[in-house]
């Protein structure tokens, strides 16, 4: 799923409070997508912990190791944990990662792609791995006694990662960013279990006043004990429950019948608001002390319990459809999540059976819509819950004949080939994250060379023929005539995240023309340049070497939501910066000529006229 962590008012509930000297860290983790597309990328997260200036450790924020998996982590934000830690000034995350029993499968165009083994800058395959994030002096992490804070991790994939297919390998140095401060958009994710509901919407609306508490169990985790999180849905909130879905504080009433301990996921945006305290002593001349708290606050947009999570005696199969044929569908490369909660990754194809009894919901709709088989078609991004009778040599079965299929937003991405009045045609390159090449579009009604999306009243001003547009939304019906896909939503070049990437092999001690408080430039002809070169605006590569100008990485003036971050790989540390300036001042001091440069990422909007790449993260790679 696809989700986004913005910028809304709060909405008067907030972490619950604790009591003593100990406040709530908030954590979360997200990943920053490369341009060597992943079909999975699953690793152990076995533990994040906090550090003081003195490197002393506050509470583990994990409540056990678990799985992530960082490919399906690019669009969204994970809580970790809401913890109560120690009052006091953290300075850096330590987090450990454990790459022995990593699943890495590259998309190379076919059926299950290219599976990787994951090796060190000397060849070896790599272990466990700790990773030191440095965040920025001026904006320390701080934890206030009864306050809530938070701090947000990301892990870049393409900073952290060089694929050799030939060797079939991934050569990994991993970089996490870190700020106490947002970094993205990004829509964030809870997951954990229901400990309570207040207020739950016995009126026809529901007020700031109504909230509901969850525990934190992030991703797939079965183990609990991440903290508790006080989650405030509006009138609009969308609930699915026991596969029943509503909206408002309809969705909250049937929340609030639920037991205790029920799965429950919920999608939203983080705020953090301080408050102000002043106390005024009764003393002779009388003082006043005057303390600051920050609030956090999760206002949910969607919501996921019961059943719908998990549970009834069903398993889950989650996955894009990569093919059809009749009511079997075809999901490879996919996650299953057992009734008993274990998860397991497919590496094979995973067959699903439909059937007429098969319960077919659309993520974020009302009630009142009646759902067809029809609608679950190739590309479509789906939650399938029924019984799991094989699991061999890579491949398993899921009987959902009596279950439940649920299709969440998938996005299609491509070259536009005709521009119509409320409709695209699209040369496809990816529909639902995966590479159109290893999808069967057979008996769809579709074809990937030109493939027809209706826009409805979204703007097509710049969604001009040859350019790159990425749409999230739903495929059409299955076998039907054209449209094939409903979009919701557009990004066209003027609003897509672009990525550029540039390796330097061995390392160079030059990497820019010039760097200073306004730009850098990237030496295009530096001799030293790597197997990577690139800028990706969603489907469109352009080829950094040849250029007629340097590429110009500038700060984005604009956002408040931006990163900076210098990786050393033999430390295995970061140093992060929340401003461009005190980045290029660091810099400044590091890169003197003994130091070498051996990579250099940065997300934002590339503007081609002015080879201007306009960005809210800049992330360089030191051999040190």
């Amino acid at each position: 799923m696809r989700r986004a962590w913005g910028g809304v008012a709060p909405l008067g509930a907030a972490l619950l409070a604790l009591a003593g000297c100990s406040g709530t860290a908030v954590v979360t983790l997200t990943s920053t997508a490369s341009t060597d597309n992943y079909l999975a990328y699953r690793v152990g997260l076995v533990s994040v912990q906090l550090q003081t200036s003195g490197g002393s450790s506050g509470l583990t924020v994990l409540p056990a190791s678990t799985t992530v998996d960082f490919a399906t982590l690019t669009d969204v934000s994970e809580v970790l944990g809401a913890t109560a830690v120690k009052k006091g000034t953290y300075t850096s995350a330590l987090i450990t990662l454990d790459y022995s029993s990593a699943q890495i499968v590259y998309d190379n165009g076919s059926v299950n792609g290219v599976a990787l083994t994951p090796v060190g800058a000397n060849g070896q395959a790599l272990g466990q791995v700790q990773i030191t994030v440095t965040l920025d002096p001026s904006e320390s992490f701080s934890v206030a006694s009864k306050g809530a804070s938070q701090l947000a991790l990301n892990f870049n994939m393409a900073a952290s990662n060089v694929v050799n297919l030939t060797a079939k390998t991934v050569t990994v140095t991993p970089l996490i960013a870190g700020s106490s401060l947002p970094i993205d958009t990004k829509q964030v994710r809870i997951r954990g279990p229901l400990v309570s509901v207040a207020n739950s919407g016995t009126t026809t609306t529901t007020t700031s006043s109504s909230s509901f508490t969850m525990g934190a169990m992030p991703f797939n985790s079965i183990a609990n004990g991440g903290g508790q999180l006080a989650i405030v849905p509006t009138d609009a909130t969308d609930y699915e429950i026991n596969n029943i879905s509503s909206v408002g504080s309809v969705g909250l009433g049937q929340l609030a019948a639920l037991s205790t301990g029920t799965l429950t996921v919920a999608y939203g945006t983080l705020t953090a608001t301080d408050a102000t305290t002043t106390t005024a002593t009764t003393t002779v001349g009388g003082t006043q002390a005057t303390t600051t708290s920050t609030t956090v606050t999760f206002s949910a947009t969607q919501v996921l319990a019961g059943s719908s999570v998990q549970g009834a005696g069903l398993d889950r199969i989650s996955g894009v459809v990569a093919a059809r044929s009749g009511n079997t569908l075809a999901i490879e490369d996919g996650t299953l999540v057992a009734a008993d909660g274990s998860e397991t990754f497919i590496g094979g194809t995973t067959t699903v059976t439909m059937g007429p009894n098969t319960l077919i919901t659309v993520y974020g709709q009302d009630g009142s819509e009646i759902n067809s088989l029809q609608q679950v078609s190739v590309g479509s991004v789906i939650d399938a819950f029924g019984v799991a009778n094989s699991l061999s040599s890579g491949n398993a079965t899921l009987d959902a004949s009596a279950g439940h299929v649920r299709l969440d937003n998938t996005t299609a991405s491509g070259l536009v080939t005709v521009q119509g009045s409320g409709t695209l045609n699209l040369n496809l390159a990816f529909l639902g994250s995966r590479t159109v090449a290893a999808l069967d579009f057979v008996d769809t009604g579709a074809a990937a060379s030109s493939y027809v999306v209706t826009t409805g009243g979204l703007s097509l001003t710049n969604s001009t023929v040859g350019v790159p547009v990425i749409v999230t939304g739903q495929t059409s019906l299955f076998g039907a005539a054209a449209p094939n896909f409903t979009a919701t939503t557009l990004l066209d070049p003027t609003t897509i995240q672009a990525e550029l990437v540039v390796d330097w092999g061995t390392g160079t001690a030059a990497p820019f023309v010039t760097y200073n408080s306004s730009t850098i430039d990237v030496d295009a002809h530096n001799s030293s340049i790597g197997v990577r070169h690139w800028i990706q605006v969603g489907a469109q590569t352009i080829n950094i070497v040849g250029m007629s100008s340097d590429p110009l990485i500038a700060p984005d003036p604009t956002s408040s939501n931006t990163v900076f971050t210098i990786g050393h790989a033999v430390s295995s540390t970061t140093e992060n910066f929340d401003t461009y300036a005190a980045f290029i001042a660091q810099l400044q001091t590091e890169l003197n000529g003994a130091i070498l440069a051996t990579g250099v990422t940065a997300v934002g909007q590339y503007t081609a006229s002015t080879f201007t790449f306009t960005a809210t993260s800049i992330t360089l790679f030191l051999n040190n």
